[in-house]
């Protein structure tokens, strides 16, 4: 079996990757925020939520967590009369890797958000800035600035965790591989796996172009 052949049928996944990959980002970062929100409110209970969430997330292999959504939810919220039978797989998908990944956003934010220097703040408010125009230009710029490193890094590792939606039985370049190599008896298992890999180390590095791209364009805008 050629390489081109075999290329040919692990990409027929990537447009399940790519959903996941960009549906779960912007999900987890929603969720994210809000969590850094609650994280740094002054009230107790608000950031109790938070302490507990983040915990028991960061706390919960990936894997884990897929299986929970796809079979774990399903009964739970059953029990009270609501019935998500009917979604995808690729709804499952998305929504595992959401929460799995939400708790390491929150995370990449609250320390970006806590190393911007607090002396700002007294500065703007001693020439007359208000607090919320102080936030959105001074603080909020500095934040974004700092977190970005981190949230690329955890963008590759969102890259590779979309591999295992496998276990929830979704169609991705992972799966295509696996399915391949199975079909073929493991006589082409290095060749497809290495040609895999190099699929997901393409993806990885144009990642790391866009967030270059876009920490360049950043400089220049503050």
């Amino acid at each position: 079996m050629n390489s081109q052949k075999i290329l040919s049928v692990i990409w027929r996944g990537f447009p399940n990757t790519l959903t996941l990959l960009i549906w779960s980002f912007i999900f987890a970062t929603i969720l994210g925020l809000a969590l850094t929100w609650l994280d740094l409110r002054k009230n107790r209970f608000a950031r109790g939520i938070a302490t507990v969430y983040l915990n028991l997330v960061r706390g919960t292999p990936p894997l884990l967590m897929l299986l929970m959504a796809y079979y774990g939810l399903p009964v739970l919220l059953k029990a009270i009369g609501i019935d998500i039978d009917h979604w995808t797989r690729m709804t499952f998908g998305v929504l595992g890797l959401t929460l799995g990944w939400s708790g390491y956003l929150s995370e990449a934010f609250r320390s970006a958000y806590l190393s911007v220097d607090r002396g700002q703040i007294e500065a703007a408010r001693s020439v007359g800035m208000p607090d919320r125009t102080t936030f959105w230009q001074i603080i909020i710029p500095q934040a974004a600035m700092i977190a970005l490193p981190n949230i690329e890094n955890l963008v590759v590792g969102l890259v590779k965790a979309t591999s295992l939606v496998y276990v929830i039985g979704l169609y991705d370049l992972y799966n295509q591989a696996s399915n391949l190599s199975n079909q073929t008896a493991g006589l082409h298992q290095l060749q497809i796996f290495v040609l895999l890999a190099l699929t997901y180390w393409l993806l990885v590095l144009v990642i790391e172009a866009l967030f270059r791209l876009i920490r360049r364009r950043y400089r220049q805008m503050i």
